[in-house]
């Protein structure tokens, strides 16, 4: 498996565990019902249609490397940003519902969702792009992209359960934003290492994980009774 391979497989494994991640983010305040689950599948989807456009448009104005690899690090850091920035929108959302505040409490949940839209964009355009730096021939065209996307959704595959089965219950939501990011930052770096662009990934990674390393970690999810937990 290639570098763009690899690459697809981990955007589409952080976008999806990005989204299980970002549940777990709102559960505490706004609860796990369908309105949430809806808002938050539909939205992701949104970026990613958003993205997969985007990308097309990019991969045909730069058809390199070194822009793609720039644009997915962006991706990845919007990815360990999120859950920071979305605290202080939180408290106000948990005090509109203390006061029943409705325009706030919906205004807070849009700002919230919101937050996720860069990193869904960018991490987006991961596919489209990659399919047109791989494709040699047109008489392969066909078949290259078929095989990136069934990478990219053996990746979402994998981003689906890695959250809820190990990430979430043993380090916190919070830590879990990060690990992804770090994820494909690593994945980024590595492959770029012999790259003039480099630096780029290099310096992502480790500015995520120096803002890993001040977060306090969430520990353990501890769920209770009414099914709520750590984050």
């Amino acid at each position: 498996m290639n570098y763009l391979s690899i690459l697809v497989f981990a955007t589409g494994a952080v976008t999806l565990g990005m989204e299980l991640s970002a549940s777990r983010l709102l559960e505490p305040t706004f609860g796990n019902n369908q309105i949430i689950w809806a808002a938050l599948i539909g939205l992701i989807l949104l970026y990613l249609a958003l993205g997969a456009w985007l990308g097309g448009k990019l991969a045909d104005r730069f058809p390199r490397r070194r822009e793609l690899d720039i644009t997915i690090t962006l991706g990845a850091v919007g990815v360990a940003l999120a859950p920071a920035l979305a605290r202080p929108v939180l408290q106000m959302a948990a005090a509109g519902m203390a006061g029943f505040a409705v325009d706030l409490l919906v205004g807070a949940l849009l700002a919230v969702l919101l937050l996720f839209s860069i990193p869904g964009i960018l991490l987006g355009t991961a596919t489209p792009w990659a399919i047109r730096l791989s494709v040699a021939r047109v008489e392969e065209a066909g078949r290259t992209a078929g095989r990136l996307a069934a990478i990219g959704t053996a990746g979402s595959l994998a981003g689906t359960f890695l959250p809820v089965l190990w990430l979430i219950p043993a380090y916190g939501t919070r830590w879990t934003f990060f690990l992804l990011a770090l994820g494909l930052l690593a994945v980024v770096s590595v492959g770029s290492l012999r790259c003039a662009h480099r630096w780029a990934p290099l310096l992502g990674f480790v500015g995520v994980l120096a803002l890993a390393l001040i977060s306090r970690p969430g520990g353990p999810l501890i769920t209770g009774g009414d099914g709520t937990g750590e984050v």
